[in-house]
Parts: structure tokens; sequence; C-alpha cells
């Protein structure tokens, strides 16, 4: 019964907000349910503090991430602060990478919500990821319904022809509020300037070394643990790495970062999964990236370096976690291992300078990207957004 009176007051509070008036210069953003400063809302909150017609303001739940931002030199609030909640009924756009939950969207009704999403989804998402819940039914069509009052004004970025249909159906949105462009986050890789301050963090710590980044996708949401340790023989691979003079970085899903793994005896493999570390920064210093289903490897595309698929789980994943937009063998442009001993070779086929699969990494990039999304997109962006009534 307190949750129902909650959610009835929040909903109250959400149609009320809709009564204030919104300054077209105040621009409201956040990312990953308010808890970081990060991805594509990240990039283009740096891109807008360029143009000085634009008041842009952080909106977190995380007080270090306040702290980060404002030490930064930006504005930023607390999502339940007098201020904070202020500037969110003030604001007339709205820019986020999962949904309304990155910000306070009780206090956001009749803004205009730019969804930028967290990457180009091989898997299927929102509306179309039917294992997660029965989105068609009669709870959550009337939930819904209540909600595109206050809220619907959502615009989604697709980066391509491709996936602009896609996010009509996964977000359930006109095609009138898909914008095809690209991911701001992407724009550091043609940053000339420097107005992006990236530290290459990951660089300075190889000394010299070849980086070779792991990045594996999620294993339900993280219910399940990732099963590291059962697909890796680090002595191996470390006495490798040690021969060509390499760094094996491991970075997980977050929803995997709770779980240990003692790699303290391994000179050349460390895990960075609990560091914050800006996962377009690690993309630039890495040589070779190896993943598995993560969207990881489509910004990297832009970077045209070699791909490697570690996909020891394939058919597993395809049965029991979600579908995927595209028949991955064609829509993954690498050699895809199913074994450690395939991994292995692989890697020192790479290190010979065998790159076979250079032409189709760039038919997939061409793919997954329209031309207009290869740089500035921020910049385009906000020329968009602020005609937006």
């Amino acid at each position: 019964m307190k949750k129902a009176l909650g959610l009835a007051g929040k909903y109250v509070i959400m149609f009320l907000s809709c009564l204030f008036p919104r300054s077209r210069k105040i621009y409201i953003f956040g990312a990953w349910l308010g808890e970081q400063f990060a991805d594509n809302p990240k990039y283009l909150f740096l891109e807008a503090q360029e143009h000085k017609e634009i008041r842009p303001i952080w909106i977190t739940k995380n007080e270090s991430v306040c702290r980060k931002v404002r030490e930064l030199g930006y504005e930023a609030y607390m999502f339940d602060s007098f201020k904070g909640i202020l500037m969110q009924l003030r604001a007339k756009y709205v820019v986020v990478c999962n949904g309304i939950s990155d910000v306070n969207h009780t206090f956001m009704g009749r803004a205009v919500f730019l969804n930028l999403w967290h990457g180009v989804p091989l898997k299927k998402v929102g509306y179309d990821d039917d294992k997660v819940k029965n989105w068609d039914s009669k709870g959550q069509k009337i939930r819904r319904m209540i909600q595109e009052i206050p809220l619907g004004k959502e615009y989604i970025v697709a980066t391509s022809d491709f996936y602009a249909p896609i996010y009509e159906s996964a977000f359930r949105r006109s095609k009138s509020h898909i914008i095809t462009l690209g991911q701001p986050r992407n724009d550091i890789f043609y940053d000339q300037s420097g107005k992006f301050h990236a530290s290459h963090q990951l660089s300075k710590a190889a000394k010299g070394k070849k980086v070779i980044l792991y990045t594996p996708t999620h294993r339900k949401e993280g219910k399940v643990a990732f099963p590291l340790e059962e697909h890796f023989d680090f002595k191996v691979l470390n006495d490798w790495c040690i021969q060509n003079d390499i760094l094996f970085v491991i970075r997980r899903h977050f929803y995997h970062k709770d779980e240990k793994v003692d790699f303290s005896m391994y000179s050349n493999i460390t895990d960075i999964t609990e560091r914050s570390m800006d996962i377009q920064e690690l993309l630039m210093d890495t040589d070779i990236l190896v993943t598995d289903y993560s969207s990881t490897y489509i910004d990297y595309l832009l970077l045209d370096r070699p791909v490697v698929f570690y996909n020891f789980d394939y058919q597993d994943y395809l049965e029991h976690d979600r579908g995927m937009y595209c028949d991955y063998e064609k829509a993954a442009p690498g050699y895809k291992a199913e074994t450690f001993e395939a991994l292995m070779e692989e890697f020192e086929r790479l290190v010979q300078g065998e790159d076979h699969f250079k032409e189709v990494r760039r038919q997939a990039r061409d793919f997954f990207y329209c031309k207009e999304g290869q740089g500035m997109v921020g910049e385009t962006l906000l020329g968009i957004l602020k005609n937006i009534k």
C-alpha cells in the first residue's frame, strides 16, 4: 500500500511539473542511473561547455561524482537537492544514456528527453528484450500510457539506417523521434584540440608494452558469475605476454565488478573492472581488443585495429540470454575463438602481423555507422536539439 501511494504521489508530482516554465537555455545531463559521470552524456556535456548559449548541468545520485564534476569546473547537483530539483523543474532539455531514471524524472514533466543510449546494440534491448518481462501486459500498458503524458517527448539517437527502425521498436518511438547520427563519446577519437582531456592512463601504465584489452559483456545482468577462470589458463597467458612484451587488461561488465579474482601472481595481467576509467580512453590505448557479444567492439571499429571474439559459450548465450539483432557470424568482423587454445593461436598470428580481417572491419564500420556519425557528433546534436520545441 505504501509503495502504491508513493508511486501515485510520484505521478502527481510528474504531472504538476508540466506546469513549470522551462528554460531553453538549461540542459540537464545524467548517466547510468545517476551513478556515473560517463558515456555519451558525459561527452555531450563537455561539448556543451563550448556553447555559451547553453547552461549544462550534471545531475547525479553519487556525491563523489558531484564533487568530481565540480572540481573539473562544471555545474553539478545531487538529484534530490533543492538546487538540483529546481534546475530539473526549469530545464527544457534532458540528456541520458539508459533512460529517464538517469535523472530525477519526477520533476521533468514535458521536458525534451534525448536518449543517446550506451552503445550500438548487438543484443536486443528495451521493449525488444521480451525475456525481461511481458511489456504488453495490461499493467505495463497502463503504466506506459500514464507516463507518456508528462514524459513522452523523447528522442533517440541511432547510428545508422539499419538501426533507426530497430530503435523505433526497442524504444517504441515514432520515426520522427529517431535521429540517425552517431555517438558523442566517439568524438574523442577525432579530437585534435584536446577539449576532452584524454589522460591515457592505460598507455602510461603499460610503459611501452602493447595492450590487449578484454571486455566481455555481462551474463544475465550479473545474476550469474562471469566464468573468467574457467576459460583462461592465466599461467600460459602470462608467460606468452612476457615473451611478447604485452600487457593483458581485463575489464568485465560493471554487473560483475564485485566478483573477485586474484591476479597478484601474474606480472603482465591486470584486472581494472573496479577502477573508474573511461572506456573510450581505454580503447584509444588498446592494440588488440578481445570481446564476445559486447558492443564495445563497434566503437573500436572506428579505430581500425584488430578485434578477436572469444565466444566460448555462444550456443548457451543465444538460447538463454538475450537474442540478437544481427547475424553474429556476419556482424562480428574478426576471428572467433571458442576455446582458449584457439584464442592463443590467433594472438600469435596477430603479433606476427597477420591481420586477415581489415576489409571486413571496414565493411562492418560502414554498416554500423552513417558517415555523419564518424566525428563531430556532439556539435551536430546540440544544433539539432536546440531546434526541438
